[in-house]
């Protein structure tokens, strides 16, 4: 097998033989670590105009090698992606997810729409972000001997390129509900997507892993030792490749995304597990955050709880994950500005992430005009508020639509499909 080092190099050396072989007329070339270096700085856009210059860019530009180095380039500067259900379309669109660098309480930033709409048909949610990958299912109607009846199914979009495909269904011997999650093997750079099926009683019954990036990507079944049971918020979050999901009974559900095998973390505090928690990753530790307000609503998978926060909230109470293996957790309080009852006036803000290491984002359920996202640093206890501007607001002069925020969004060039998502 080879190493990662081998594949890097060899795909440059195929970038190398090819411009070469293109330039023997020239006297003068120019060198290919600066024609490397110019596509890198250009944005998603350009790339695929590129693709269609000529034979010789095009593979250039599906290479591993390239792809490899403008997703790692990407990294380096995260955007916050909007995700909008418009329509029967799911709209994305990105900002630069700025950091708190003035005193200033108050800003604006113009949103980029330069990402896709993709055509759903009822989308259920968007569940996941990973590496520039955004993991949904949609509800579509099928036609079966004559009979319409609507089916769950999941559906990866890559909002920088445009593409996105449709997973095989998860083959099941009971006519029971299903949820699938998205991970990511950060080591072996693999994703895969988790399918729980589950009783009436809420009881999940069988576990089944689809490893993408094989040639014929199949559902396997995997054993699960303890019986558990998922909570009503359907809360999940992948951090350095285990999946934590949040159950019933005072327990989370860890998933090792490269072994698949499970584990769980009790938790022996009644707080941490109280339906108003949320699962977030802070400075790469699991973490559950919790504020004053609570709220049950109906949504298109069912009735769900949620925690939000509001002017009258006054505190916020965050656990941490310290040792995964001997379930040790730290709890820490912040108790929000006076200011802060002024800030989001009557409105429930719901949790977004941790952006960086040190401020939290909530931002508004609902499109609304001004839209605002807020950034509450846990270092000054100081509040900001960022106005989304410009073709945002073009989109709230509908308010009947949810808007979902993704933190940490990066740009991936890789064009792909469903046996090649690697």
């Amino acid at each position: 097998m080879k190493s990662k080092r081998q594949n890097v190099s060899e795909s440059r050396q195929t970038i190398l033989g090819s411009h070469s072989t293109s330039s023997d007329e020239n006297s003068e070339s120019i060198p290919i670590d600066l024609i490397i270096d110019i596509f890198l700085r250009l944005p998603v856009k350009s790339i695929a105009r590129c693709r269609c210059v000529s034979k010789l860019w095009e593979k250039s530009l599906r290479l591993p090698y390239f792809t490899e180095l403008y997703l790692t380039r990407s990294s380096a500067h995260p955007r916050l992606l909007f995700a909008c259900e418009i329509y029967n379309e799911l709209v994305f669109f990105s900002t630069p997810q700025t950091q708190n660098l003035c005193e200033s309480s108050s800003s604006s930033v113009a949103p980029s729409y330069h990402h896709m709409k993709f055509p759903l048909y009822s989308c259920y949610g968007i569940i996941s972000l990973i590496n520039g990958l955004v993991f949904t299912s949609d509800k579509r109607q099928q036609i079966l001997k004559g009979r319409k009846f609507s089916e769950l199914v999941s559906v990866i979009c890559n909002p920088s390129t445009g593409e996105s495909f449709t997973l095989p269904k998860p083959k099941t011997r009971n006519k029971i509900s299903i949820r699938s999650y998205f991970g990511y093997d950060p080591i072996e750079k693999r994703f895969k997507v988790l399918s729980m099926t589950w009783s009436g009683e809420g009881i999940c019954k069988e576990h089944q892993v689809l490893t993408l990036g094989t040639e014929n990507p199949t559902w396997r079944m995997i054993e699960c030792g303890i019986t558990h049971r998922l909570s009503s918020s359907d809360d999940v979050i992948c951090i350095n490749g285990v999946l934590y999901l949040l159950a019933s009974d005072h327990m989370i559900v860890c998933f090792d995304v490269r072994s698949e095998k499970f584990s769980f973390i009790n938790t022996s505090f009644d707080t941490v597990m109280h339906s108003r928690t949320v699962l977030l990753s802070y400075n790469g530790k699991l973490a559950s955050l919790m504020s004053e307000g609570c709220s049950s609503y109906i949504s298109r998978r069912g009735r769900r709880t949620e925690s939000y926060i509001s002017g009258s909230s006054t505190s916020l109470e965050m656990w941490v994950l310290e040792d995964p293996g001997k379930h040790e957790w730290s709890k820490h309080v912040y108790e929000l500005p006076p200011l802060w009852k002024n800030v989001p006036a009557e409105r429930r803000l719901v949790f977004v992430g941790v952006a960086g290491t040190n401020e939290l984002v909530f931002s508004p359920r609902y499109a609304s005009h001004p839209f605002y996202v807020f950034y509450y640093n846990f270092e000054t206890k100081t509040i900001r508020r960022v106005e989304i501007e410009g073709s945002f607001k073009e989109l709230t002069s509908n308010r009947f639509f949810e808007v979902s925020i993704l933190l940490g969004h990066v740009e991936d060039v890789k064009l792909m499909k469903c046996s090649d998502t690697s």
